[in-house]
């Protein structure tokens, strides 16, 4: 038999152990990191995720359930299981206050930086985190120390014949170092008024199935940060499981189930909540705009951007966002959207440019609500062209003298400037160098203001073609 109902609360630093009935350890579990990842509390798998990956299947009493996800990879992969299909639910209500305690938990190259902060951050987003990923079943994302509060999900019918056929309902995974506090969880009818009774979690007897490497975001903080000490760190990854059983759910109550609560500690850490569809039907919205793959190719005169998405709803734009230094971004184009989409759409942007070196991009998703939230930071670097100029400073760090030395195997650029700016965009220096130029020019930078120390651009221009230098004054 197929289990009924999945209902997966994902915490990535919890502490919860089912309390007392029908609650069974997970021994293992099958991701898509790395295209492939199996692990289990007997065998460990030593590599650690460190970014989005999908739960595609899970070990129960020696049984292997699929998550609907991808059975043709465990196919591949010569797995056994049996096929079940499970979604995440969307986040209703969260009646706690974000604190400074409470962090957004991200694969460690989720935003593409190692042992670091991306700028910009990754968006501030819970509810998004708690759903993403195909079926919403990302392991790699999630809210850790989620205020003391409730979360609740809609629930419009349970199916009775699920009712004590001995197969997992409802499964609750843990991705971080269990605490000693408990969450609770439980059924409710139209008037929120429990069916059935409470199960309390603590996860400190659990055996992990695995472990994973986390950067924790400050979810306080619009934009987040990422303090010494959340960075890079190593979690632990445990699961268990429990029939409806466990709830009191009988064929008497089972028609009055509305709702879904979590009664959340204070040290709550969820990756997302699923349900099985073969057991109930829960009335939420549809999942928002869900980005499969981002990236592109660079050319000396252009750049061509490439996306994809798995579906779409309510989605106006995306509009594509260019920056030289990977700091300071602004729009160079906008595509429009599918709008409702719940099939698999491919999206391209041209960006006409001839900077040279790397040359930064990121999308701005916009929904029709007004809403909006950024993906990840893509980099491309197109290939130079042969005979074109290449542009080097020195000294580099300078103290009162900067030189451009710029070296044209080809023809000698006829037009060349020079401007400098801050970080921030200020501009702090401009020069036109037009005419002076040689196969091997040396561009002593003349009337050089007193710049304070720091990082400065150094923005080349040589007939139309754009070079881009970072240099520090001492």
């Amino acid at each position: 038999m197929s289990p009924r109902i999945l209902l997966v609360a994902a915490s990535l630093g919890l502490s919860q152990l089912a309390a007392a009935q029908a609650v069974n350890n997970v021994t293992e579990a099958v991701t898509s990191f790395g295209g492939f990842w199996q692990s289990s509390a007997t065998a460990k798998n030593p590599v650690k995720p460190n970014n989005s990956h999908d739960l595609l299947a899970f070990s129960l009493n020696n049984v292997r359930y699929s998550t609907g996800v991808d059975d043709a990879l465990l196919g591949t992969n010569k797995l056994t299981f049996t096929p079940a299909q499970f979604k995440a639910l969307p986040v209703l209500a969260l009646s706690g206050t974000v604190g400074g305690n409470t962090k957004v938990g991200l694969g460690e190259l989720y935003d593409n930086v190692a042992n670091g902060a991306s700028s910009p951050a990754p968006a501030n987003d819970i509810p998004f985190y708690l759903r993403d990923g195909r079926n919403g079943l990302n392991l790699g994302t999630g809210a850790a120390n989620v205020p003391s509060g409730t979360l609740d999900f809609s629930i419009s019918e349970v199916v009775a014949t699920s009712l004590g056929d001995g197969t997992p309902d409802i499964l609750v995974t843990q991705i971080a170092d269990p605490a000693g506090s408990q969450d609770q969880y439980q059924f409710l009818d139209a008037n929120n008024q429990v069916i059935g009774n409470t199960v309390t979690v603590t996860f400190t007897s659990i055996d992990p199935v695995g472990n994973w490497t986390a950067d924790f975001y400050e979810a306080s903080q619009r934009p987040m940060s990422l303090t010494t000490g959340f960075r890079q760190t190593d979690r632990d990854l445990r699961l268990w499981a429990a029939d409806l059983s466990a709830f009191g759910i009988t064929s008497v109550n089972v028609t009055s189930i509305r709702k879904f609560r979590v009664l959340l500690s204070g040290n709550s850490d969820l990756a997302f909540v699923a349900y099985n569809a073969q057991t109930a039907t829960f009335s939420n919205p549809p999942l928002p705009v869900q980005l499969t793959s981002f990236g592109g190719q660079a050319t000396a005169t252009y750049s061509e951007l490439t996306w994809n998405t798995a579906q779409e709803v309510n989605s106006e734009a995306f509009e594509v966002e260019a920056s030289a230094d990977g700091r300071t971004f602004r729009p160079v184009g906008r595509v429009a959207a599918a709008g409702n989409s719940t099939q698999a759409r491919r999206y391209t942007y041209r960006h006409a440019t001839t900077q040279a070196g790397p040359r930064y991009y990121r999308l701005r998703q916009l929904d029709r609500d007004g809403t909006s939230a950024y993906s990840s930071v893509v980099t491309l670097t197109a290939k130079r062209t042969a005979g074109a100029p290449t542009v080097t400073a020195a000294p580099n760090p300078f103290h009162d003298k900067l030189e451009l030395f710029v070296s044209s195997p080809g023809a000698v650029p006829v037009s060349a400037t020079v401007t400098l700016t801050t970080l921030a965009g200020r501009t702090v220096y401009t020069h036109d160098f037009s005419g002076r130029l040689s196969q091997a020019a040396v561009l002593e930078l003349p009337g050089l203001p007193a710049l304070p120390a720091g990082l400065y651009l150094a923005r080349v221009i040589l007939d139309g073609k754009v070079t881009v230098l970072k240099v520090e004054k001492r």
